[in-house]
């Protein structure tokens, strides 16, 4: 899994980042997250910090449109060096980019579903986790929420 900073905020803000069972977390991704503890507990042996190659870089700009490397791009660039890899994002262009690109996408609502479906978490947990991110700013909309809510309340 390719993980996104705006997953590893929002599990990190819950204190949740050991849903993430490992991943990649690309450089520039790194220096996006500005909040110590977090950037702590990325430094598990579970977390390997890599830099795209140089190509896929250059690529991933080009595809962006953008001019300047940042976590998006070396998600991108990282999905061009591991094109089967799981991309974990809640942003919602480089979900569209990295989809266009045949990448298969998760986000922070998806771990939470998948961590309550294999027993890692309760689903009475996860549904307090999903009010609490409710309740924090984490962008969601109403039928979001909801269907969430519904996927978790299935969970015998």
């Amino acid at each position: 899994m390719i993980i996104d900073s705006t997953v590893i905020i929002s599990l990190g803000l819950v204190g949740k980042l050991d849903l993430i069972e490992e991943g990649i977390i690309p450089r520039m991704v790194l220096n996006e997250i500005q909040t110590e503890s977090i950037r702590i507990s990325l430094k598990e042996p579970k977390f390997n910090i890599s830099t795209p190659s140089d190509k896929s870089k250059r690529q991933a700009l080009e595809i962006l449109g953008d001019s300047m490397e940042t976590g998006d791009s070396d998600i991108v660039a990282s999905l061009l060096d591991f094109p089967q890899s799981l991309i974990a994002t809640d942003d919602k262009r480089l979900r569209s980019v990295c989809r266009a690109l045949g990448g298969k996408i998760t986000g922070t609502l998806g771990i939470l579903i998948h961590s309550a479906r294999i027993g890692k978490i309760s689903k009475d947990k996860a549904l307090e986790i999903l009010k609490y991110l409710n309740n924090t700013g984490f962008r969601m909309s109403l039928e979001l929420y909801e269907e969430v809510q519904k996927n978790l309340n299935e969970i015998p």
